[in-house]
């Protein structure tokens, strides 16, 4: 018959709180000690700033806040506007590509978006019961874009400049039996 293998008993030792924690603490303070020697030699390389330039850095990071570009859909109430986002998604099963069309309501202080206008808003925290986006820029005028596209008489005045015509549609030319009328010749 086989033996059976046999293994050390090991005893527990019972931790009172106050080892416990001494023991955790010391255990952290190796860790940290560690990591902290392990990067010093990188950042010594790199050249990174000192403590409190890294400090100002971390406030002027980029948030994670979600950002969204629309159309400003409505602006009637007071420092809200509704923005309607615009995206592109395929139908699982059909695989056809469907434009998907959300509104948010969407918080304005200053009251700068107005109908039309390309906006881009950003998450944030809750300014009323639906509101949690606000507006973090406009980024096309609706009056800019139309005064910026040209009118159909000026681009009608270009191809004519361009054509060197005077009109789009050349007059008829009228030749001289045409323009005798029917009844005076009498051989008609």
């Amino acid at each position: 018959m086989p033996e059976k293998k046999t293994t050390a008993k090991t005893t527990r030792v019972a931790r009172t709180p106050a080892t416990a924690t001494r023991a955790a603490t010391t255990t952290r303070a190796r860790a940290g000690a560690a990591a902290t020697a392990r990067r010093a030699p990188a950042r010594a390389k790199a050249g990174t700033p000192t403590k409190a330039a890294t400090r100002a850095s971390v406030t002027a990071r980029p948030t994670r806040r979600r950002s969204l570009v629309g159309n400003v859909i409505a602006d009637k109430t007071p420092r809200t506007v509704i923005v309607e986002v615009t995206r592109l998604r395929q139908h699982p099963l059909y695989k056809k590509v469907i434009r998907v069309r959300r509104k948010f309501p969407t918080h304005d202080p200053n009251e700068e978006a107005k109908l039309g206008d390309i906006v881009r808003i950003e998450e944030g925290r809750p300014f009323s019961a639906t509101k949690r986006f606000r507006v973090a820029e406009v980024l096309s005028r609706a009056a800019e874009a139309r005064a910026a596209a040209p009118e159909a008489g000026a681009v009608e005045a270009a191809l004519e400049e361009l054509e060197g015509v005077t009109a789009l549609r050349p007059a008829k030319k009228v030749s001289d039996d045409a323009a005798a009328p029917e009844g005076e010749d009498g051989e008609r």
